[in-house]
């Protein structure tokens, strides 16, 4: 008994883990990380002239997710703050 009853426990918190990880994903369109990457294509030529595509990294840690953008930069433009 003591067995059966182990193997139904272990059962149900692999289905709960199943759960949880299913539930943990980015729940997003197809099209958000397209529209995440041409965002920051427009901020980024503003800055810095490039001509390779600009990647994206998401990552999650914990509860909270880790951003990166990349691409390779041949300058950056000079720019002057606007005075108030």
């Amino acid at each position: 008994m003591y067995k059966k009853e182990c193997m139904k426990k272990d059962k149900n918190e692999l289905i709960r883990l199943q759960s949880l990880i299913e539930n943990d994903r980015v729940n997003t369109g197809d099209d958000f990380i397209g529209l995440v990457i041409s965002d920051a294509e427009k901020l980024l030529k503003d800055y810095f002239d490039f001509n390779t595509p600009v990647k994206l990294d998401i990552i999650k840690h914990g509860d909270k997710y880790k951003v990166q953008f990349y691409c390779l930069a041949t300058r950056i433009k000079n720019f002057g703050i606007v005075p108030r």
